[in-house]
């Protein structure tokens, strides 16, 4: 797969949360590909996501050229980069599905195809932000 990256940063409304969340809440992502800040590769047929506890298959399942997705999350407050799970969320999640990881995909694929122009992706976050006890009491 080639290096090729789309830095996608959502920003919020001025006085708006960024996510207010429960553990089990599903963030939706659609990724719109003509709207994207450049052109794609020729011939990119889809997402490649981590392969976390919720995604159920781990086979390539395209011969297309794939985008890699990864997510950063900040906190709101301290804009400190989070990149796991607290001591604590490791135990639960760990007992659950294996290596816990702060943003858990759900999705019968690691590959998510293009469909009408659109890939719709779907994630939980394992932890949170309150839980690091580092000051933040959302993700951005």
């Amino acid at each position: 797969m080639p290096a090729w990256v789309v830095l996608i940063k959502p920003l919020p409304q001025a006085g708006a949360k960024v996510i207010t969340f429960r553990r089990e809440t599903h963030v939706t992502l659609d990724i719109i590909f003509e709207h994207l800040p450049r052109q794609l590769p020729v011939g990119c047929s889809g997402i490649k996501i981590p392969a976390t506890g919720g995604v159920k298959n781990f086979a390539n399942t395209t011969s297309g050229t794939l985008l890699e997705l990864c997510i950063r999350v900040y906190g709101a407050t301290t804009k400190r980069s989070y990149d796991a799970v607290c001591e604590s969320c490791e135990k639960r999640e760990g007992k659950k599905k294996g290596l816990p990881t702060l943003v858990d995909f759900k999705a019968e694929n690691e590959i998510i195809e293009l469909k009408d122009g659109k890939i719709r992706i779907e994630f939980i976050f394992c932890c949170y932000p309150k839980d690091h006890q580092l000051g933040d009491s959302g993700y951005l």
